[in-house]
């Protein structure tokens, strides 16, 4: 799923903004597992 967006993002978007969206993505994860416990 995640990858699928890249490679989508990859079309339009360059390395810098990847990057950033993989950080903000790797955040919310992050958010999502603390809230769970």
């Amino acid at each position: 799923m995640v990858n699928t967006i890249l490679k989508e993002a990859d079309l339009f978007c360059p390395n810098s903004v990847r990057i950033n969206f993989t950080i903000y993505h790797l955040i919310i994860v992050n958010l999502k597992e603390r809230s769970g416990k």
